[in-house]
């Protein structure tokens, strides 16, 4: 076993590959809430093994990104800039989790990971949003991330406030660490203000689906066209006493076991799945129906970056456009039909690179977190198109 600084450098070494778009000290006076940057939606589930057929099919739902070396590093060398992480503490392990999955990657490494590639490039700022902690009676999860974060010389921040109207310089001057190079900043808010997600507003929108699907009310369905056998695999989550119209992460692992029971018993019935029948619309870029979610999308990014920062609130002083499709389980269960996944869906509507194309184009006044899944995809070039956006904000101030 190296200790700590050795292990630094060698991971270090390991994540030396050259910056993409890298940023510049002639961003640092732009303010922090106006800042572009790529941020990974549950960062962590990129450690998910979805080649495991007993759990590929939760998993293929749960796993927002890819890691194709299993490291944290390799998001931030796809473009990422901040991580959304959700830390867990279970049976005396300080890991992660998405929902009720629990990753297992430990923490410490993780932190090693993303450590290494900030020392190898000393000049980008990277943020970590480490919040939704969740623990067993093994002990407490916030108070282990915090003794991680602190052993490595980390300057975490505990409170919202200390966000307010700060630059970009001054979040780099918070994230300096005297023990190693690189410029990696926690925010964990533990005292005074907190706000959603760790100090950043969600601008959570669960409608905003890949795939629209009938509605579904107590067996009880809106679309008098749906054939006798369309609605059976729904029929069966309801009997699961599942709601197919519930957000999917808020399902237990049971239950969301159930569903892809489900989804496996209409796959293998007799006759083949109508599967036309069960949705209206599909994200994909080779639907002929994608102009609806994708204009549902466009119009939600739109709201979001006319609205710009919330200067008005303490707790959320940064602030998110979730460039991402959201789910719900009948939606899901679409997808899974499709052999899909949330990687799949991102991949097969392109999304990442239309919302690159939207920033090149100058569609958004305001931007700070662009919240993505599969980074590796596209990720580079919504990095340098960030890039672009921040070099017009400081020629704009000039």
């Amino acid at each position: 076993f190296f200790p700590f600084p050795m292990k630094l450098a060698f991971l270090a070494l390991l994540a030396s590959a050259p910056p993409i778009a890298a940023a510049s000290s002639k961003h640092d006076a732009i303010p922090l809430d106006q800042y572009g940057m790529i941020m990974v939606h549950d960062a962590a589930s990129g450690y998910l093994d979805t080649s495991n057929i007993i759990t590929n099919e939760v998993y293929d739902w749960t796993r927002t990104q890819t890691m194709p070396n299993k490291s944290a590093a390799d998001l931030l060398t796809c473009g990422a800039r901040s991580f959304d992480w959700r830390p867990s503490y279970k049976e005396t392990k300080l890991q992660a989790h998405h929902g009720d999955v629990t990753i297992e990657h430990d923490f410490s490494d993780s932190l090693d990971e993303i450590l290494g590639w900030a020392a190898s490039h000393p000049e980008e700022l990277v943020i970590m949003h480490v919040w939704d902690c969740i623990s067993d009676d093994s002990g407490d999860c916030t108070t282990e991330a915090l003794k991680q974060l602190n052993s490595r010389g980390l300057n975490v921040v505990d409170d919202c406030n200390k966000l307010m109207n700060i630059t970009v310089g001054d979040a780099k001057a918070l994230a300096k660490n005297p023990t190693s190079p690189g410029l990696v900043l926690p925010i964990m808010p533990t005292t005074g203000n907190s706000g959603g997600q760790a100090c950043s507003a969600e601008n959570y929108d669960a409608s905003i689906a890949c795939w629209g699907t009938k509605s579904f009310t107590s067996r009880t369905r809106s679309a008098p066209t749906a054939t006798a056998t369309a609605p059976t695999v729904f029929d069966c989550i309801e009997d699961s006493n599942i709601d197919p119209n519930a957000p999917y992460k808020t399902l237990s692992s049971p239950q969301k076991t159930a569903v892809s029971a489900c989804v496996e018993k209409y796959q293998d019935a007799p006759a083949p799945p109508n599967l036309q029948a069960l949705f209206t619309y599909s994200c994909w870029d080779d639907s002929s129906s994608k102009s609806t979610p994708v204009d549902q999308m466009t119009a939600y990014m739109d709201k979001v970056s006319q609205a710009g920062p919330d200067q008005g609130s303490s707790n959320t002083p940064l602030y998110q456009i979730q460039a991402l499709w959201e789910e719900s389980t009948a939606s899901v269960v679409i997808g899974e039909l499709h052999l899909s996944s949330l990687v799949e869906d991102e991949a097969k509507s392109k999304l990442n690179a239309l919302t690159a194309s939207y920033i090149n184009a100058d569609r958004f006044p305001n931007l700070n977190y662009v919240e993505v899944n599969n980074v590796c995809d596209g990720g580079p070039e919504l990095l340098a198109a960030l890039s672009t956006f921040n070099d017009k904000h400081v020629n704009a101030r000039k």
